[in-house]
Formats: structure tokens, C-alpha cells, sequence
């Protein structure tokens, strides 16, 4: 989805993006398409070197030609900091946009404090007619908090990330946009700036009720998948087909909804549960917790099956999926199960030599193993083959040959290969990938 440079048309208002991760930078790209003079802020100097050079972090489809095109008009898009921005451009901006990701601590509670600083920070440069619009997910009540300990923020509104990965470029301008806001303001300034970017913005009465949303859609998906990862687990003990009966359960019976079960990845999924339940003071949070550390321990059924099939020091794997989900296709590896199978595999004893990771667009190491992109490059057969996503190259039909051909047993999180599927190799079959 490349874009007309913006030079030479008229600019709707400044934004400044402080995080150019995932969710930074897509909404950067949409908004640059809508009018707006964009810059980045992040603390990463390899972000910052890479959007300088207009070379896009990750991948995703149409993200680095909008990068070519909407902003070839400037030199300079990212910075280090916001002194280094407002020493380096005539800042005019009335739109902040905080955009960080939120990690987990030992405690598995949110790590709310670089969030903090970072809208301190641009508390300071701002004026009393600008806008924070907090787009990280957090725990609800973290705005009315920040609007406590920051005086210096007059407006501000939470509007929750709900763009799935691979496709932000489109549900940005798909999507309804959900926005709110501490004063009249704030809502309206919202309000104008996602009209820029997408024709519906739903306004939610309170930033608490904004600030649950997100967590609310991600927990309903991973209590879903949990169901689902259940009925796989008593299916396979009774020795029944747990796809059959899921397809068979919902057919024409609109009352259910079953999802198909499989591993639940990314860097949503992986965390929002224990944000919500952190979110509340009652009892019954275990609900949310169980559902989540069923998800966690489903990809350990792969180990366990090669532990009971046999496996040596010399046993050769081949794990297929780096990136967290194939489709929509992207590079991310936060939240992906392949660093636990690995390192499962390895504490097995399977030597790294044995051990070989495909996926077509993720180029980095996995504990000390270079992930490779082409199949084709492979000369080796392989006792187990471990598909954790379902990546377009890993449904193709020379795929599946490959596979039967050169596989020995065959363990897959997404069993809709036709070959693969029918051959006469023993396999573990488990549903599907489920993924933000």
C-alpha cells in the first residue's frame, strides 16, 4: 500500500509518535498518508537509523513503499528523544501519540513506568491546547493517574490499538477507531484526528471504559482459544478428531461459536489476560489466569511427543514458523512458541547442529540458530517436523511433498496440509494458530 508523498499538500496538523514500534509506526504511515507531518521518537538508535534511511523495522505488506513515498519529502523522521526532535525541527505539534509497548514484569504485572516517564517527558513540551493521545495498552485507571501525577497534561485520551498485525496498513482506515478523553477537548481533537485516518470513531464514555476495551477483546479471544485447547486435550485422549467435532458442533447451530484450537501468540494475547485481571480487586481473576497458563503450556505437547516417540542427541527436527503467526504474514518473533520449542528441544539434548528453523520473512537467530527462508535450501532429512504457523509456503502442495517426502514424523499446531495430513507418518495433530 504505497502513498503520494505529502510534499506539496497541505498539512492537517503536526503528530509526534513517541514508541515506532509496531503500532507507532503503522499509525505514523496512515496518518503521513491522511495529511498529517509525522515525526518519531524512540529510544532504539537502530529505529531511529533505519526510519532515517526509510527502511522499515518489519515487515508488512505495503509498509516500506509508504515509507519510500510519504515522507521523501524530509530528511530527518525519528529521533533519540524529544530534545533531540525540538532542537533539531520547529516543533508545532498538537498531537502527542504515546505508543509503547507494555512487557510483563516478574510478577506478571504491567511495566507501566517507561510509560510514564516517557508522557513526563512530553508533558513538557507541550502546550495547554495539545493533545496525549496514550495508545499503549494498560491497566485500567493508569490515564486518571497519569493525569494525577502529570499536571502538566490538560488533555488527554486513552483510544485503544486494535489493528491486527500483517494488516494494520488497512483496519487503520477500516476499523472503527474508539476514542475518549478527560475533557471535551480532548475528545473532539481525538475525534478530528482518526476522521483523518478512518470514516467511524465511536466515543466511550470514560477513559476507564476505553482503556478495558482493549483488554476486554484480547481476553475474550485467549478465554476462546483456552475452550479450545481444552476439547483438543480430551479429544485426544478419547482418540477423537477434535477438528471434526468443533466443524461439526457449530454446523448450522448458531448458538455455537467454537473456536479451533492451536497455539495463541503474540505480543497482545501473551500478556492482556494478566493485565485485566490485574485490573481488578475481586475474586474469580483465576478464570482469566487458568485459561491463560493453558495456553502458555499448550505448545509442550510437541516435547512430550517426541519424548515418548524417542529422540537422541543426534535427532533431527525441523521446526517451521519463527515469526508468531503466517498469516497475516509478518516478521514479528515477540510471542512466538518457537523460542520454547527450541530451547525444549535443546534441553532434550538435540544437538543445534540438528536442529533447523524455516520461516520465509524472519532473519535472526534463535537461541544461536540462524532461521532460514527457503525450504529449498535444505539437503537433509529429518526425523520430526514441527509446524507451529501456517505461513502460505508451508500449505503449498510442493511443501506438503517435501514434507512427506523428507519428514519422518510429523507434529503441526495447523494440520491443513491434504499430504501431510493423509500420510502414513506418526503425527500429532493439535488445530490451528490463533494470534493477535
Amino acid at each position: 500500500m504505497g502513498g503520494a508523498s505529502n510534499q506539496g499538500r497541505s498539512i492537517l496538523s503536526q503528530v509526534v509518535i513517541v514508541g515506532a514500534g509496531y503500532v507507532g509506526l503503522t499509525l505514523g504511515v496512515a496518518s503521513a498518508r491522511a495529511g498529517h507531518e509525522v515525526f518519531f521518537v524512540d529510544i532504539n538508535p537502530v529505529t531511529v537509523s533505519k526510519l532515517n534511511q526509510r527502511i522499515s523495522t518489519f515487515y508488512e505488506a505495503g509498509l516500506q513503499e509508504s515509507l519510500d513515498t510519504l515522507f521523501s519529502h524530509r530528511k530527518e523522521i525519528a529521533f533519540a528523544s524529544m530534545r533531540e526532535l525540538s532542537q533539531s525541527t520547529q516543533l508545532s505539534a498538537s498531537i502527542y501519540i504515546i505508543s509503547l509497548g507494555t512487557p510483563l514484569g516478574p510478577d506478571s504485572r504491567a511495566l507501566l513506568g517507561p510509560v510514564e516517564a516517557v508522557t513526563q517527558e512530553v508533558a513538557s513540551y507541550m502546550t495547554e491546547s495539545d493533545l496525549i493521545i496514550l495508545r499503549s495498552t494498560v491497566a485500567v485507571g493508569t490515564s486518571r493517574h497519569l493525569l494525577k501525577h502529570i499536571p502538566a497534561i490538560t488533555n488527554l485520551s486513552f483510544c485503544p490499538e486494535r489493528t491486527i498485525e500483517g494488516k494494520a496498513l488497512e483496519e487503520l482506515s477500516t476499523l472503527p477507531q474508539i476514542i475518549s478523553g478527560n475533557s471535551p477537548r480532548a475528545e473532539e481533537m481525538a475525534r478530528t484526528y482518526f476522521n483523518s485516518i478512518t470514516q467511524t470513531v465511536i466515543k466511550a464514555a470514560t477513559l476507564e471504559t476505553a482503556e478495558l476495551i482493549k483488554l476486554a477483546s484480547n481476553s475474550f479471544r485467549d478465554l476462546n482459544f483456552a475452550f479450545a485447547n481444552l476439547l483438543a486435550l480430551i479429544s485426544n485422549q478419547h482418540n477423537v478428531n477434535v477438528n471434526e467435532l468443533i466443524s461439526l458442533a457449530n454446523f448450522r447451530y448458531d448458538r455455537n461459536k467454537i473456536a479451533h484450537p492451536g497455539l495463541v501468540g503474540g505480543p497482545c494475547l501473551e500478556k492482556d489476560s494478566y493485565i485485566l485481571a490485574e485490573s481488578f480487586s475481586g475474586k474469580h481473576t483465576e478464570l482469566l489466569l487458568d485459561a491463560r497458563h493453558l495456553n502458555e503450556a499448550f505448545p509442550a505437547q510437541a516435547i512430550d511427543f517426541i519424548k515418548d516417540s524417542g529422540y537422541s542427541p543426534n535427532t533431527k527436527v525441523l521446526v517451521c514458523g519463527a515469526a508468531f503467526k503466517g498469516k497475516p504474514v509478518t516478521s514479528d518473533t515477540r510471542g512466538s512458541f518457537v523460542f520454547e520449542i527450541v530451547q525444549g528441544l535443546i534441553e532434550l539434548g538435540v544437538q543445534n547442529d540438528n536442529i533447523v528453523i524455516l520461516d520465509p520473512k524472519v532473519n535472526e537467530s534463535i537461541h544461536g540458530i540462524q532461521v532460514i527462508n527457503q525450504y529449498e535450501q535444505l539437503n537433509s532429512t529429518f526425523d520430526y517436523m514441527i509446524q507451529l504457523t501456517n505461513h502460505e509456503m508451508f500449505e503449498s502442495s510442493e511443501f506438503d511433498n517435501y514434507v512427506v517426502e523428507c519428514c519422518q514424523q510429523i507434529i503441526s499446531f495447523w494440520p491443513k496440509n491434504t499430504s501431510v495430513s493423509t500420510s502414513n507418518a506418526k503425527h500429532l495433530f493439535l488445530g490451528g494458530l490463533h494470534s493477535t
